[in-house]
């Protein structure tokens, strides 16, 4: 007997190991990619689904399905696999214990919702889903598949029929609560109603085409539609497709849903403040309005004892509201919309994002932590620095700069000419903006905090069209700016001339950086190579031909050793900036890489994404010095050198001091390395 006990107790430990190793570690640290040292952020909201038994719930982002622990809201698993790891829909079994997920263009997968584990993958059929949906005893399993239905055992993951009367693409799902019927809605206003014994169906009109948003009753009797573009939702009776009632709204309906007993519709509208507004359902009475949010709401989700109802926007915000008091109790941090901007701090103890809609959060990198967090009315974050004291923090967008709390985040100054290209000065007494006519302005520092105070020292206004980054030289003798037409012009700050136009791009310019000791330019467009200038001469030294979508962003480290470049294709790229060869490749973002930066150490590269996440990534510059690459420094990288005495010409490996030839000066650089 005691054997026994003690097998199963070590059965039980084993089978909880996960479950337990998931609740330690930190949520930054899960599902890394390879290379990576933490992942800043969660990705973007996409959908949120109680568990039946109310013990979790999910919310499905742009990196995967995040596991909530309903009571604590702790982070208890982070579910990735999908192909594409947007997952657009998801499901929980009656009894909580599965869960189904399905992505754009990716079979739909089934989920154990206490160990993490992936169950089962459902294939063989064009991956198109829009909806799913379980049976009330758990046996069946509907996914909504283009313009039919298909009917799944969970269990086994075989398929058991398809439903395919629909002529358009289905849209919403449920059964009936004794699920002898299946009720389906279509996006051209046709809703039909299966009987999963006899496989009859019936269809009904309800004329809801063109909506924003479809969903049905608990019990499935009613179906909600909102309208797109309009003010209203109107509610039909699934059995005979009559018309029941219009709800009228504040504005324009995003989302709706059900309470669990499907006496409360709930919905979420546009603008002017992003309200939630609830109704009583079969009367059409107005209960309560809920604000809080500052963008669109995209998704909601009711409590299984329909105390608390869950609503996600667009900027990453996820509010918990108390139904009885109307309060909002609390904000999970975390998400992000797309993450445009990113920049470390002087110190190098907190890094700054600026994501869409114009959100600006402060990260701890000690805790890996969000620290605070605000928005602004605006939309991209095209530009984001930290004066040089650490004292400000700027951004810009299309539409205006603005002027924050490096500590607080909290909102100093804003100023409407402006738009996103913005740079300080080495020194920091100078800060350079842009404007959409092409002119480019150097204010005083000193005076931007308060927006009575500025004063403009130049106005630049060689550019004959608008322009989207900026960067100081080294020694802040010169400023570069990039053209939508790309050129790139480089300005005397001290005289304000024009001293030369660089030209090669075919494209746009999206991103400038100097080299550590100023003598190199490194310029990024659409058109894919990167270029490197020589910033004395303005001649091409070399381009950096690697795979990607386009250059988004590049940065130097600060030994000047590496080059970072994000790419469209959601890679960072690392070159040797030495021999102008690709030193890898680090992968792990969903979408586009937006922007690149080197802490002030230079041991850590941040990256941020379009999928709403930020990764740090550990580096190390390759040692010049061991020309001959064996990881080591000695008498065989002087015989390599040795052996090259008098050669001339970029890339090298024997020209340490990468002057263009190699001599004794070479031999000196590597002697000094091996002592």
């Amino acid at each position: 007997m005691k054997k026994r006990m003690f097998f199963l107790s070590r059965l039980l430990l084993i089978s909880i190991l996960p479950l337990l190793n998931s609740f330690a570690q930190d949520s930054s640290q899960w599902h890394l990619p390879d290379g990576a040292i933490a992942r800043l952020g969660k990705g973007s909201i996409i959908d949120i689904r109680y568990a039946p038994d109310g013990a979790h719930f999910a919310a499905a982002s742009t990196i995967g399905i995040w596991l909530y622990d309903a009571h604590t809201y702790k982070e208890t698993a982070l579910l990735t696999g999908h192909t594409w790891s947007e997952v657009s829909v998801i499901a929980f079994s009656a009894d909580g214990k599965t869960l189904a997920t399905a992505s754009w263009d990716d079979p739909v997968r089934l989920w154990d919702v206490y160990t993490g584990q992936l169950r089962a993958t459902l294939t063989g059929y064009v991956n198109d889903v829009n909806a799913i949906a379980f049976s009330p005893d758990g046996k069946t399993l509907a996914i909504a598949n283009a313009n039919e239905i298909l009917l799944w055992d969970p269990k086994t993951g075989k398929q058991r029929t398809r439903l395919s009367r629909h002529t358009d693409s289905v849209k919403a799902i449920t059964f009936v609560p004794d699920g002898s019927r299946l009720v389906s809605a279509s996006s051209n206003g046709t809703m039909r109603v299966w009987d999963l014994l006899t496989g009859q169906h019936k269809s009904v009109d309800v004329k809801g085409n063109k909506y924003a948003d479809i969903v049905f009753s608990p019990d499935g009797k009613v179906l909600a539609i909102a309208h797109r573009n309009i003010r209203q939702i109107k509610l039909w009776e699934t059995d005979t497709g009559q018309f029941l009632r219009t709800f009228r709204t504040a504005a324009s309906v995003d989302t709706i849903a059900f309470s669990p007993d499907g006496k409360i519709l709930v919905s979420s509208s546009s603008w002017p403040d992003y309200p939630i507004e609830l109704w009583n359902a079969q009367t059409g009475e107005p209960l309560a309005t809920f604000t809080g949010h500052t963008w669109i709401i995209n998704t909601i989700a009711f409590s299984p004892d329909g105390k608390t109802l869950i609503s996600g926007s667009n900027n990453g915000t996820l509010l918990v509201w108390d139904l009885e008091t109307g309060e909002n109790q609390k904000m999970l941090q975390g998400y992000l919309g797309s993450v445009g901007v990113i920049a470390f701090s002087p110190d190098g103890r907190t890094l700054a994002s600026g994501s869409s809609p114009h959100t600006i959060q402060l990260w701890d990198i000690d805790t890996q932590r969000p620290r605070a967090k605000s928005e602004a009315d605006a939309f991209w974050v095209w530009g984001l620095e930290f004066s040089p004291d650490g004292q400000l923090l700027v951004s810009g967008s299309s539409e205006e700069v603005l002027v924050w709390n490096p500590h607080t985040a909290e909102l100093h100054a804003r100023y409407q000419p402006w738009y996103g290209a913005i740079a300080f000065s080495p020194d920091g007494e100078t800060f350079a903006s842009g404007r959409f006519d092409g002119t480019i302005r150097l204010w005083d520092t000193h005076t931007i905090q308060n927006s009575a105070d500025i004063q403009s020292r130049a106005v630049l206004d060689e550019h004959r069209t608008s322009f989207y980054c900026l960067a100081f030289s080294p020694d802040g003798l010169t400023l570069a700016s990039g053209s939508i037409e790309g050129t790139v012009l480089l300005w005397d700050v001290s005289t304000t001339q024009l001293k030369m136009t660089l030209t090669g791009h075919k494209e746009r310019v999206n991103t400038l950086a100097f080299s550590s000791d100023g003598k190199t330019l490194a310029s990024g467009s659409w058109d894919a190579p990167i270029r490197l200038w020589d910033t004395e001469t303005g001649m091409l030294r070399r381009t950096l031909n690697g795979d990607s979508d386009g250059i988004t962003s590049i940065a130097f480290s600060p030994d000047g050793k590496i080059l970072a470049s994000g790419n469209g294709d959601g890679t960072v790229q690392l070159w040797n900036t030495h021999t102008g060869q690709a030193q890898g490749t680090l992968t792990g973002h969903e979408y586009e890489v937006n922007s690149v930066t080197f802490s002030p150490d230079g041991r850590t590269l941040a990256s941020g994404g379009g999928e709403g996440t930020i990764l740090l990534w550990k580096v190390q510059s390759e040692v010049l010095e061991d020309v001959n690459g064996d990881g080591v420094v000695n008498i065989d990288d002087l015989t390599f050198v040795a052996n090259r005495i008098g050669q001339v010409g970029d890339g090298n490996a024997a020209d340490v001091n990468d002057d263009g030839v190699v001599n004794i000066l070479d031999l000196v650089v590597v002697a000094g390395a091996i002592e």
